[in-house]
């Protein structure tokens, strides 16, 4: 019994003491696996931190590399866009002609035994030149120039100068027509070793000395109006007496040719002209088809006769006028004609100009201008520019002619000039052409407008761009510093 009890309690014993080592060591376990667990945690944190300030630092040097792209990106697109701007406004058309107003001086022999006639050259293209002037032609040797030479900066728009006129007094006994001409001449520039470069720009303005004829003498020409297929075509004979004694009855012949087989023949009116003074001489042709003509014409004045001939075209024309207009007109300055002018043609026109001519109420001319010649691509417009002095010119109407010449055609429109105070009206006939009163807005101005505000709008565009970046990285950073 006592074996058992003694034996009983010495297992009871031994089974109470494995329980609590078993106890202590699940603690233990326990007590390391927390351990080990917060260490991990530990790490985990360390390292998401490390890589968030990693991926911070290369997301900020990302940031500052794109925002020095962008600000390249706009400088350079801002250049880009100014660079184009710049080319706008040097292909504004109109802006390349040196021009001399007027372009023909017309004068009898009586007004140029001794006169001075002024004479203004224009700078159009606003441009650091030097200009010769000299005189050559027929009546050169009697023409002195007040200056042979001019300077222009950038900003001389225009200059004047003179010349005198002294003839011969035996220049009376040669009747008829005595020219000259006086040539603006831009000197090309000079480069290094002596030569020149660039092209030369040369306008010209004409002197037209007539000397009546002691007896009865005539200058005619040949106009046409509507030159179109199946139209009623109006030919006009203008009949100007250069003697002294005036005409009783002048009267035209007109004989029409179609490949050298004539086809019509027409009578004008009869008319009587007044020593130096036009008159017009009208017959009408109903034409049926488009083609070339050649017309023979015959005056007959007091028994006397002259012939010339002159060919026409009827039916589309190879170049046309499709506006004429005079901006910021003020009586006796300087008119300056903006002439729209059309290639009809498939090919490109070369060494085209404007003739633009003006008579007074007596038909007198009393304007002959011309423009610089332009060469117009095929199918395309191009403006051409005239320039008249209207220096004691009185408010009015004008009649005019307006000729388009080029070495393939020549266009002709029979103008009215309407002119007042502060506007003038170019009128066709029947129809305005154009025709812009006071501080008029021309091509020019609104394209200068266009391009200030393209101009004003970049500006705009790159404040917005630098404002919208600098928002962006303040918001960065305060995402970056609530994280911290």
């Amino acid at each position: 019994m006592r074996f058992n009890l003694t034996n009983n309690l010495k297992s009871e014993k031994g089974n109470n003491n494995c329980n609590f080592n078993k106890s202590i060591q699940s603690r233990a376990g326990k007590r390391e696996k927390n351990i080990n667990e917060n260490k991990l945690k530990n790490k985990r944190v360390i390292f998401n931190n490390f890589k968030n300030n990693l991926i911070k630092k290369n997301n900020n040097k990302e940031f500052s590399k794109a925002r020095k792209r962008g600000k390249k990106n706009s400088i350079a697109y801002l250049r880009v866009t100014l660079i184009c701007l710049f080319l706008i406004l040097l292909t504004i058309p109109g802006a390349f002609s040196l021009g001399v107003a007027p372009g023909r001086t017309t004068l009898e022999y009586e007004q140029a035994l001794d006169t001075e006639v002024k004479l203004s050259v224009f700078n159009s293209e606003y441009k650091q030149m030097n200009v010769e002037i000299l005189a050559q032609g027929e009546l050169a040797d009697y023409i002195t120039l007040s200056e042979t030479h001019m300077n222009f900066s950038s900003l001389d728009h225009s200059k004047e100068f003179s010349y005198k006129i002294k003839l011969p007094k035996d220049l009376e006994n040669k009747p008829g027509l005595h020219t000259a001409e006086i040539v603006v001449l831009e000197s090309p520039e000079e480069s290094g070793g002596g030569t020149y470069v660039g092209a030369t720009v040369a306008v010209v303005s004409q002197v037209y000395v007539y000397v009546s004829c002691p007896g009865k003498c005539i200058e005619a020409d040949l106009d046409l109006l509507e030159q179109k297929e199946g139209a009623s075509i109006t030919l006009i004979v203008p009949v100007i007496n250069r003697g002294k004694l005036k005409i009783e009855e002048a009267k035209a012949v007109i004989e029409i040719y179609s490949r050298e087989e004539k086809i019509e023949t027409l009578e004008t009116n009869v008319n009587s002209i007044e020593p130096k003074m036009r008159t017009e001489l009208s017959a009408q042709w109903q034409n049926k088809k488009q083609g070339n003509y050649k017309a023979k014409v015959q005056v007959f004045y007091d028994g006397e006769k002259i012939s010339f001939e002159k060919e026409f075209s009827i039916g589309e024309d190879i170049v046309g006028v499709k506006r004429v207009w005079v901006n910021d007109f003020v009586l006796g300055g300087i008119a300056k004609f903006r002439i729209l002018v059309e290639n009809k043609w498939n090919k490109d026109l070369t060494d085209v100009f404007a003739n633009l001519i003006v008579y007074d109420a007596g038909h007198n001319e009393i304007s002959n201008v011309k423009s610089a010649s332009e060469n117009i691509p095929a199918l395309t417009e191009k403006e051409l520019l005239a320039y008249w002095d209207t220096k004691n010119v009185e408010q009015g109407e004008y009649d005019g002619k307006l000729k388009i010449i080029s070495q393939k055609n020549l266009a002709e429109n029979n103008l009215v000039l309407r002119l007042n105070e502060n506007s003038l009206e170019v009128l066709g006939v029947g129809q305005v052409i154009g025709g812009v009163e006071g501080e008029g807005i021309g091509i020019t101005k609104i394209l200068i407008g266009l391009v200030v505000l393209l101009l004003i709008g970049n500006i705009i565009w790159f404040i917005f761009y630098r404002r919208r970046k600098k928002k962006k990285k303040i918001k960065e950073n305060k995402e970056v510093k609530e994280k911290k």
